[in-house]
């Protein structure tokens, strides 16, 4: 938010020091936008630098000079590197928390299968763990050649 209202205000700087006005992103809109009030010219300003951070570019307010050209596209590469920032970030998490899910129920498994070991159980309690260990390594291994055998049409989960 704070990149966003900076954007803005520095845009706005741009066009209210600019010779001529009318050849500026806002004055293009309102010819004598000086005279609006300072509400509206900050919610315009606002509206530029979040239609812009968003890549949505309506086209009712661009660059009109050289300057702000400049200034466009060195605020849209600021934006491209946020923008990869977030979703590195992002998929960083649902990396890492994926590998402590695996990690947790090989854990998980091992204590129970030493546990069981350990501590005597009924026969039918024993046996039903070791068959489905037994089944879920098995639909793993099935998962995994079908996939092998078939990378087009198998997709990975």
């Amino acid at each position: 938010m704070f990149a966003v209202h900076c954007a803005g205000c520095f845009n706005y700087l741009i066009a209210d020091m600019y010779p001529d006005s009318k050849r500026t992103w806002i004055g293009a809109m309102y010819p004598n936008f000086k005279e609006q009030s300072l509400w509206d010219r900050y919610v315009t300003s606002i509206y530029w630098s979040i239609v812009t951070l968003t890549t949505t570019g309506y086209g009712d307010l661009h660059a009109e000079n050289t300057i702000e050209m400049l200034f466009d596209i060195t605020y849209m590469l600021f934006n491209l590197g946020l923008t990869a920032y977030i979703i590195g970030n992002m998929t960083n998490l649902v990396v890492h928390w994926t590998s402590r899910t695996q990690n947790f129920v090989s854990t998980f498994n091992l204590k129970l299968l030493l546990l069981l070991l350990n501590f005597p159980l009924p026969a039918t309690c024993y046996n039903s763990y070791i068959l489905y260990m037994c089944w879920t390594k098995l639909l793993s291994s099935f998962s995994n050649a079908l996939q092998s055998y078939y990378p087009n049409q198998c997709s990975k989960s």
